[in-house]
């Protein structure tokens, strides 16, 4: 299995880590950021619902042991459009 590690930062919006564990898990939809600077790592964006059904977006990047969830929130408007069509497509 996969290690998941969380920042402190994962942690700003008081999202649980079991809920983002679930939305990593059970993706409706995983997005590939390009790099925002120079010598950062590409974002990983997992789009989903927790157990619960609450729609969640979680950022990751991919370390070699593997995930480092940098931010955990509730599902922003930016990411709708990506996180409603592949709900439609199921």
């Amino acid at each position: 299995m996969t290690e998941i590690r969380f920042t402190q930062a994962a942690r700003k919006h008081r999202v649980g880590r079991d809920r983002a564990r679930h939305v990593i898990a059970h993706p409706v939809v995983v997005l590939n950021l390009a790099v925002p600077a120079e010598g950062m790592d590409e974002r990983i964006v997992y789009l989903g619902d927790d157990k619960t059904g609450r729609a969640l977006e979680v950022v990751a990047v991919a370390t070699e042991t593997g995930l480092l969830v940098i931010h955990v929130q509730d599902l922003q408007a930016k990411f709708r459009r990506y996180y409603d069509e592949a709900k439609e497509q199921r």
